[in-house]
């Protein structure tokens, strides 16, 4: 049989009144409170906005430089602290509730409930919160005793360097100091509480830069379907006429098809050819082009982007897994994913469709093709593409260029100018084909079969 836990009056826990109890607990629950304010305050500082305060003549603002300076033994000495403090008032309320003559378990779950309350209440939210929102106010006040913390933990240094000796830890990799600074770097940019010092769109392109080492090189490329490329028996001044009329300065060469990449071929060196010999060029896309960069589609995109700047290209053809070209990714696209699109001068913010004469209407490329057959007042449908650029496309056999002219569904177009970072088709002309018949459909096959 389990009695009741009781303390008799002459064993009072060595006769301690609980009210003394209590106010040790307040006051340990009070120290680590602030420990974990002053921790989080610290943790969200840097040295270049202590030597602000120092330059303002704060107060203590030299002893914060300090404890910033070292943050982690800084770190390390108020967790201990925060973490001795929470035994004790954890240990004092237990201490009062077994005074009071309570059943066992009784006490056990009063003291589990309560101690876990007060220890998310006033030791975990509340003074993260106060750190987070005044990082420097609090850091400030509490300097003086941070310091004093700090240089007690010099004490225990000769012992935590006998235990290191011993039972050395591994070294961390490159990749996991990597990570670990980038996830530092990621928290303090999310959690600075400062917008009219550091603006949303400098947040923004931060962010960018810290997860470009997540985003994988096929997530920032051009897709194999909307590569323009070139043939290698293709003669100089057809190339000429590519190039000035896709707008790109490198394109690249292929034999039997996509998946046979020969090389890249560059504008400028097409130019000083053609400039040498007078306009009398007389060679082939393959006999200019200079040899391509591969890389896989796995590949970060910081890692890419470091690849380019250390060997100095701008172009890479993305290879997938089974080998066959999945696209091709520029210097330009990756620092899309850092500043946002890239636009030039010429470039509309938006298009609208338009009738420029009775029957012809320009449209975007990404109008819907059931959209233009409400224009058209023709019903237009295509399992396959679901936009008029991509009707065109599949009219011509290819990704359609300014002036290239194709019929499909009753429809034709004319792709127009092309705008944008990676030369795409804007705009389409679009008018019904009169040579194309409008078939009505049956609506009962049978009654015709049986007559």
């Amino acid at each position: 049989m389990i009695l009741p836990l009781q303390a008799s009056p002459a064993s009072s826990i060595l006769d301690v009144p609980s009210v003394a109890l209590l106010v040790l607990a307040v006051v340990a629950l009070a120290f680590a409170s602030v420990a974990q304010s002053v921790e989080q305050a610290v943790q969200r500082l840097t040295l270049a906005g202590v030597e602000d305060l120092i330059e303002e003549e704060r107060r203590n603002a030299r002893v914060l430089y300090g404890l910033v300076d070292h943050r982690q033994r800084t770190l390390l000495s108020l967790r201990a602290f925060r973490t001795f403090w929470q035994v004790v008032y954890a240990v004092m309320g237990t201490i009062i509730l077994v005074d009071t003559r309570l059943p066992w378990w009784a006490v056990a779950l009063i003291a589990v409930l309560v101690i876990a309350a007060l220890q998310l209440l006033f030791v975990s939210f509340l003074p993260a919160q106060w750190g987070a929102r005044n990082p420097e106010g609090i850091a400030l006040a509490g300097a003086r005793f941070a310091d004093r913390l700090a240089r007690l933990s010099h004490l225990v240094d000769p012992l935590l360097t006998r235990v290191r000796s011993s039972r050395p830890a591994p070294e961390p990799t490159e990749a996991q100091v990597r990570a670990e600074l980038i996830s530092d770097l990621r928290e303090i940019v999310d959690e600075v509480g400062e917008p009219e010092s550091f603006e949303e769109e400098d947040r923004d392109m931060v962010r960018s830069v810290l997860d470009l080492g997540h985003t994988l090189v096929r997530e920032v490329m051009v897709p194999r379907t909307d590569m323009v490329t070139i043939d290698a028996d293709t003669p100089a001044p057809s190339a000429l006429r590519l190039f000035v009329r896709s707008g790109f300065s490198r394109v690249p060469v292929v034999g039997d098809d996509v998946d046979d990449i020969r090389g890249i071929l560059y504008f400028k060196d097409l130019v000083s050819r053609w400039e040498a010999t007078g306009g009398q060029l007389d060679m082939r896309a393959e006999q200019m082009m200079r040899p391509a960069e591969f890389a896989v589609e796995m590949k970060p995109a910081d890692d890419m982007l470091r690849q380019m700047q250390a060997e100095r290209f701008h172009m890479a053809i993305v290879i997938d897994e089974y080998g066959g070209v999945a696209g091709l990714v520029t210097l330009e696209d990756i620092l899309e994913e850092v500043v946002g699109e890239l636009t030039d001068e010429h470039d509309r913010h938006s298009i609208e469709p338009e009738e420029v004469e009775p029957g012809v209407w320009r449209v975007p490329a990404r109008y819907p093709i059931s959209e233009l057959g409400e224009l058209l007042d023709r019903e237009i449908e295509d399992e396959d593409v679901d936009s008029v650029g991509g009707l065109l496309a599949k009219a011509i056999g290819r990704v359609p260029l300014p002036g290239a002219t194709g019929t499909l569904a009753g429809v034709i177009m004319t792709a127009e100018e092309a705008r944008g970072r990676r030369r795409q088709v804007s705009t389409i002309l679009c008018r019904l084909d009169p040579d194309a018949q409008l078939l009505t459909p049956d609506l009962n096959p049978a009654d015709d079969k049986d007559n």
